[in-house]
């Protein structure tokens, strides 16, 4: 599929505000259950966003969309840090100093409990899912456009925005795959 097929999804403003709160609620379960594995966040995924869904805010397909978008971000937050070794800094390719102190604790968090399941992670990984669709929501970082690399620098759980060359896919960027482009060139 060309970045042309790609339609971008369209969210209601709450959508940011709602990913959130996802988080949030899968972060008080976790921290009540301890260690788990990644069918256990999965689980623990749905039951944050039946809650969610149950305030009426957001349509079923907005709902099960944004349980992609926070499944996508856990397994690549869990698979870089398990990778490089680097933080979560690195990952989002930006000073934690912009974000919002509750923002980064909820990452951080989030982060160790996905390392239980990291092999499995590993398994589920496949290569499209490290694309990234305008319309979609995702966590601060930096994305750079697929087609010409130009960045867009979220610094709060965002709806992502199409590239100013009509482009709408883009991947993460990171301190990694910023030393990377260097020392290519």
């Amino acid at each position: 599929m060309s970045s042309d097929d790609k339609k971008s999804p369209n969210h209601s403003p709450d959508a940011p505000s709602a990913y959130d709160r996802i988080l949030d609620r899968l972060r008080e379960r976790l921290d009540k259950a301890g260690e788990n594995s990644w069918d256990f966040i999965q689980e623990q995924i749905e039951e944050a966003a039946e809650i969610e869904l149950a305030a009426e805010e957001m349509t079923r397909d907005e709902m099960d969309l944004l349980k992609a978008y926070i499944r996508r971000d856990l397994v690549q937050l869990g698979y870089y840090i398990h990778e490089t070794g680097a933080g979560v800094a690195s990952w989002l390719h930006f000073d934690l100093d912009v974000l919002e102190r509750t923002a980064m604790d909820r990452l951080l968090d989030l982060a160790d409990r996905t390392r239980v399941g990291l092999e499995l992670l590993r398994e589920q990984l496949d290569h499209g899912e490290n694309e990234y669709i305008a319309g979609e929501i995702t966590i601060p970082g930096t994305l750079e456009c697929a087609v010409c690399g130009e960045t867009q620098c979220l610094t709060a759980t965002a709806a992502i925005e199409p590239c100013s060359c009509g482009s709408v896919v883009f991947l993460r960027r990171t301190d990694v795959t910023e030393q990377q482009a260097s020392q290519q060139q």
